[in-house]
C-alpha cells in the first residue's frame, strides 16, 4: 500500500475517533444564573476549556474586581444593587471568540410575621394571619406562596399564593402550648428560597 495513503487513512481515523478532533475552546460561568439577596456580595468564576487564550475577561456594567489565573478569571460584586444583572465572559482563542452569559437575580424576602387576633379561647373561633414582604425585579410580582400549619395537628395546613394568608379555626384545649408555623416560599430564577416563623398558642 502506498505509504501516503496509509498516513491519510490514519489521519482520517484520528478525526473520526472520539477525542480525535478537539472541540473548539469554550468558556463557562459558575454559578449559573445565581440568586442573591439585594445588597449582598457575589463571587463568580469564568473558566476556559483551553489554556491557550490570548484573553479571558468579563463584560459587565459594574466595576470589575477580581483575580485571574491560567484558564480562569473571577468577578467579585461587593454590593448587588441591580434587581436583574446581565453578565458576560468572553475568551479570545485566535479567530475563535466564545461568549458565556449569566443573569444575576436579586431579591428581598422578610421573615414571616404571624398575628393572632385577640385571646385564643377554647371552643371559640380564632383567626391567625401570616404576612410576608418580598420584592424581585420589576415589573414582575414575586412568585410567593405561604403555608400556615399547626405543629402536632389540630390546625389544618393552608397554602395560598401571595404575601398574606389568613386561617380561621376553633381553638381546642389540647392545642395549648403548640406552635403555629408560617413558611414562605419564593421562586426566582429557577431557585427556591424559604423563610419561616413560628408562634406558640396559649389557649384559655
Amino acid at each position: 500500500m502506498d505509504p501516503r495513503r496509509s498516513w491519510g487513512a490514519l489521519a482520517l481515523l484520528c478525526l473520526l475517533l472520539p477525542g480525535g478532533h478537539p472541540d473548539p475552546c469554550q468558556v463557562s460561568i459558575a454559578p449559573q444564573d445565581p440568586v442573591v439577596e439585594f445588597g449582598a456580595s457575589l463571587l463568580l468564576n469564568c473558566t476556559s476549556s483551553c489554556r491557550n487564550s490570548s484573553r479571558l475577561d468579563w463584560e459587565v456594567s459594574v466595576t470589575k474586581v477580581g483575580a485571574r489565573g491560567p484558564g480562569w478569571v473571577s468577578l467579585s460584586v461587593p454590593n448587588v444593587t441591580d434587581w436583574r444583572l446581565e453578565l458576560y465572559c468572553y475568551g479570545v482563542f485566535g479567530d475563535h471568540r466564545p461568549i458565556a452569559a449569566t443573569t444575576v437575580y436579586a431579591y428581598r424576602l422578610s421573615p414571616p410575621q404571624i398575628y393572632l387576633e385577640g385571646d385564643v379561647v377554647a371552643g371559640k373561633e380564632t383567626r391567625v394571619t401570616c404576612n410576608v414582604s418580598a420584592r424581585v425585579a420589576p415589573p414582575d410580582p414575586p412568585d410567593l406562596r405561604l403555608t400556615l400549619a399547626g405543629v402536632g395537628g389540630g390546625l389544618p395546613p393552608s397554602t395560598q399564593r401571595g404575601p398574606r394568608l389568613g386561617l380561621v379555626f376553633t381553638a381546642q384545649p389540647e392545642q395549648h402550648g403548640r406552635e403555629v408555623t408560617c413558611e414562605a416560599t419564593l421562586r426566582l430564577g429557577g431557585r427556591t428560597l424559604n423563610a419561616s416563623a413560628a408562634t406558640t398558642l396559649w389557649v384559655w
